[in-house]
């Protein structure tokens, strides 16, 4: 690394995730939806990964996934919308942007809406039908990809129950915030001893929104998910599980890209401008996953899946003027564009010119994807070794479809009125990419040592065509990914694993010939500490990027919304800390103190000029846009014999919104900021349970981020009171 970064760790113990005993697997089908093989796998493994389950994704009950992945170390959260609706989150350094850098899966299926052609996550499945969430990095993501350069999220939606399951759920809260939740679920056996089971999992949860729109109107969402799944085990094959699950989901959210100047923020952070009340995002998703898993011996088992995605979204927003100041210069500078505030605010009318004219641009897309995919998994010895061989195969397609169509409206008289006018596409174009991806690890036993030897290539062949130029473009890429890992138990309490690996993200169709793509070698190392009932890791990494790519969105300007840049050369480093400690306080009364912390550094290795306005003018040293030094949670938990009460403490350091190295009192940066969820349960018999929460009990006010358009904020306090019956 340059001197100008030194990449020293400093150690600061901050904290969090806490965790509970995980739940009788003897009441659900043991379906294989955990890509980590679950809390007592991790222990051993040769790379690092973690796993939040159902009894902790229960402690606060959030639906809010931003919130959920606070607790665990070297994930990065930048929020948006305050609600999660559209989650911004990276792992090791890799840009939260999105989440466009981090492979995202449900139940071991990949699940964005095009992860090759289009990876930006405008959809990731809702985090209350999830019955787990697992990250994994280092050599472990060498089985997930396509993008490894970071890491891997895996949710585990609820297995289907042996016994019948009933479930009503519902939440009230603050800014008329509603949640209800239905699940019901049982495996019958028929008259030749073949086992149905099915599951079925309806949710809705919406709100009013906690920011006020100038003049009046809505600032809400409302999400619906319905999804089935359905498992066969023939009597005549018992060694065999089918396993369908259809889904379909939909949202309506009054959300806009506009944010505040730095003044008004001060004076009111939960306000909105005039010219954000048109916009409006919608959305459908549709599903169909079919799974197969067949232990063929004792030694040998073979699983696989057929999957089906469509995700249709339509995203009104202000974008701009028609021919006029960037949004972004003129809530960064109000001084010198005073009129164009002023007509954002609703308090200057349009004078019908295009440089006053406002845009307001229908960012319609349709995605797909679709694949299968299979593994094989067989376990021999070899002498002292014992082996775990497993082999995997996946084809995919995907694509997106754009068409980004203006209209202009005047800001008269504090409303905005259409000119009538046909103004066409701003983008129209069509991406697709078929893909191959193949990977082998051997994981070894070896007396105390455990090896994981692999490699993973992908082949990729993507096709961009842009209707409004007329062009056709076809990228190719192909690479082979080795990863190397190694634990070793040094005595009963005591564990060391060291791991290195290469990482990879593929470039878009649509990126030009002169664009690579992202590519790095990834090392960790650290210590695992387990005796009686305190856990301890230190995991430290190092991840050196050949090229680090940019990818440009709507609210970047000067560029067309998926057009990469390359970055050349960038290293990361940082730390990583996690423990928990269960304790009995006194009879019947039990605690647990859990933490979690990451410190990062990062810096550019070369000098260059971008027209991706996140980069800039870079030089040498500089540090990356929206990647905190210090991100950390610390959890209480106290449970008694009919109620539990918990806390969890979360801090994030500022983060500077363009590359560079100058101070960041010198430069535009977000907050930092630390806020207090408490939540309290009783259950009130076998069947009842009552829970009230409180997020941000402190009311902490921050700006959490200055994108897309302007300073946002971080949810206020709220309040939730959940009351679950069960049958």
């Amino acid at each position: 690394m340059t001197e100008t970064t030194s990449m020293k760790l400093h150690y600061v113990l901050i904290a969090a995730a806490l965790s509970p005993a995980a739940v009788a697997e003897s009441q659900r089908q043991p379906e294989e939806v955990l890509v980590t093989g679950g809390r007592n796998a991790i222990s051993n493994l040769a790379g690092s990964a973690q796993i939040i389950d159902e009894e902790m994704l229960e402690q606060f009950d959030y639906s809010d996934l931003n919130q959920v992945m606070s607790a665990l170390p070297g994930v990065y959260i930048r929020e948006e919308d305050g609600y999660g609706l559209r989650p911004n989150i990276g792992i090791r350094g890799a840009t939260s942007e999105r989440s466009q850098k981090i492979t995202i899966m449900e139940d071991g299926v990949l699940i964005t809406p095009a992860p090759y052609s289009a990876p930006a996550a405008y959809y990731i499945p809702n985090i209350s039908r999830m019955s787990a969430v697992e990250v994994v990095k280092g050599p472990s993501a060498i089985y997930h990809g396509p993008h490894t350069v970071g890491g891997a999220i895996n949710f585990a939606t609820r297995a289907i129950a042996i016994d019948p399951e009933r479930e009503v759920d519902v939440t009230f809260g603050s800014d008329n915030y509603q949640k209800y939740q239905l699940y019901s679920s049982e495996t019958l056996t028929t008259a030749d001893g073949s086992e149905l089971g099915y599951a079925i999992d309806a949710l809705r949860f919406s709100g009013d929104g906690f920011k006020e729109l100038d003049g009046g109107g809505d600032t809400g969402f409302v999400r619906n998910d319905i999804n089935l799944k359905f498992s066969l085990r023939p009597a005549s094959a018992q060694n065999q599980l089918f396993t369908l699950k259809l889904g379909f989901a939909d949202e309506e959210a009054d959300e806009t890209y506009l944010g505040l100047t730095t003044e008004d923020f001060n004076d009111d952070p939960y306000r909105r401008y005039r010219a954000s009340q048109l916009d409006r995002f919608t959305s459908e998703h549709s599903q169909i996953h079919l799974s197969h898993a067949f232990e063929v011996s004792e030694n040998v088992q073979l699983n696989s899946a057929v999957y089906w995605n469509q995700f249709d979204r339509s995203w009104n927003k202000l974008d701009g003027f028609i021919d006029g100041v960037a949004i972004r210069d003129v809530l960064n500078f109000p001084d010198v564009f005073t009129r164009e505030l002023g007509i954002l605010r609703g308090e200057i009318n349009s004078d019908g010119s295009d440089s006053d004219m406002l845009d307001v641009t229908n960012n319609a897309r349709e995605y797909g994807s679709m694949g299968i995919q299979s593994s094989v998994t067989y376990r021999t010895s070899w002498g002292e070794a014992e082996h775990e061989i497993q082999t995997g195969l996946r084809m995919h397609h995907d694509y997106v479809e754009r068409d980004h169509s203006i209209r202009g409206y005047l800001m008269t008289d504090g409303n905005m009125v259409n000119d009538g006018q046909q103004r066409g596409s701003k983008v129209r174009n069509e991406a697709s990419t078929d893909a191959i991806a193949l990977y082998v690890v051997d994981t070894i036993q070896w007396r105390d040592l455990r090896f994981t030897l692999g490699f993973r290539h992908e082949n990729i062949r993507g096709d961009n065509e842009d209707f409004l130029t007329g062009t056709d473009n076809d990228k190719s890429q192909s690479i082979t990914l080795p990863g190397a890992g190694v634990f070793w138990q040094l005595n009963e309490q005591l564990g060391l694993l060291v791991g290195i690996n290469r990482g990879f993200s593929p470039a878009a169709p649509s990126a030009g010939s002169n664009v690579d793509p992202e590519e790095s070698t990834n090392l960790e190392y650290g210590l695992r500490f387990e005796q009686d009932n305190l856990q301890l890791e230190a995991i430290g990494f190092f991840s050196d990027y050949e090229n680090l790519l940019g990818r440009c969105r709507v609210s970047d300007p000067g560029c067309t919304p998926g057009e990469e840049f390359n970055g050349d050369n960038v290293e990361i480093a940082g730390l990583e800390l996690t423990g928990r400690w269960d304790m009995q306080l006194a009879a019947g009364l039990n605690g647990a103190i859990g933490f979690s912390y990451t410190y990062t550094e990062s810096a550019f290795q070369t000098d260059f000029s971008s027209s991706f306005s996140q980069w800039g003018d870079v030089e040498a040293g500089d540090e990356l846009p929206y990647l905190p030094k210090h991100v950390g949670q610390l959890q209480f938990a106290v449970r008694g014999s009919s109620w539990e009460a918990s806390t969890a403490i979360s801090h994030q350091s500022e983060m500077r919104d363009q590359a560079g190295d100058e101070s960041l009192s010198q430069v535009r940066h977000t907050d930092a900021y630390t806020t207090v969820d408490s939540s309290v349960s009783w259950f009130l018999d076998e069947h009842w349970t009552l829970q009230v929460s409180v997020d941000n009990v402190l009311d902490e006010e921050a700006v959490v981020s200055l994108r897309p358009f302007g300073a946002r904020p971080n949810k206020p306090r709220t309040a939730r009171l959940r009351v679950k019956y069960q049958f």
